[in-house]
């Protein structure tokens, strides 16, 4: 009985090891480090995976961000979608079909697949992070962190499964975000060439809808 009881009581501190929490550190200076970021230009792919493909999709894409709070987001080359923020209101734009919806923010964050950076920067503080966020996991290799979360959302809990961030933790640039939904499906952007407080013409955040059909949409 002594035997079973001491292998019980390391099995059991063998686990609470392994469980313990993760090192919040990074994040923390991560997130603090965002208000230093008045502009955020780079190029991204998009991968996006479904049940029903048996290959992934992938697609190029571009973003810019300027404070406080102007936002472009281009996929494909030539661009199949534009989406463009200012303030609260944002146009999802198709060129090829002379189209145009005008949505909530909030709203196309979740029409778009909710790119990274929709809502630069994510959260005001570590603690405004934590109340959007459940952390599940961080951990880092060399000058990468990778971060497991979920949000406290209960209508995104409904779909999604986890939201993956990963960023460098020596020049503060994202690298990657990802969304595993409760389908199987995941949607992945990867982040190269990031520019971070390089002069972003004011006039990139315009689009020229003459000829559009513009639709006012209420989510």
């Amino acid at each position: 009985m002594r035997v079973l009881f001491l292998t019980l009581l390391l099995a059991a501190t063998s686990a609470l090891a392994a469980d313990k929490a993760p090192d919040l550190a990074p994040l923390k200076k991560w997130i603090a480090r965002q208000d230093d970021f008045r502009s955020v230009a780079a190029d991204f792919t998009q991968t996006r995976s479904l049940r029903v493909l048996r290959d992934p999709v992938a697609r190029p894409g571009r973003l810019w961000f300027a404070t406080p709070g102007s936002f472009r987001w281009e996929l494909g080359t030539p661009a199949k979608t534009i989406v463009l923020r200012k303030g609260d209101s944002v146009l999802i734009i198709t060129p090829d079909k002379k189209k145009a919806e005008r949505r909530a923010a909030a709203g196309a964050a979740e029409k778009t697949g909710g790119m990274a950076m929709m809502r630069f920067p994510i959260a005001k503080d570590f603690a405004d992070f934590q109340r959007q966020f459940e952390i599940l996991a961080s951990t880092v290799s060399e000058r990468r962190c990778d971060v497991e979360v979920v949000p406290r959302d209960p209508q995104a809990r409904k779909f999604m499964t986890v939201m993956k961030i990963t960023f460098d933790t020596v020049s503060g640039h994202m690298l990657a975000f990802e969304m595993v939904f409760k389908d199987g499906s995941s949607l992945r952007n990867e982040f190269t060439n990031v520019r971070v407080n390089q002069k972003i013409e004011r006039e990139q955040f315009d689009y020229d809808l003459t000829g559009f059909e513009v639709k006012d949409v209420k989510d």
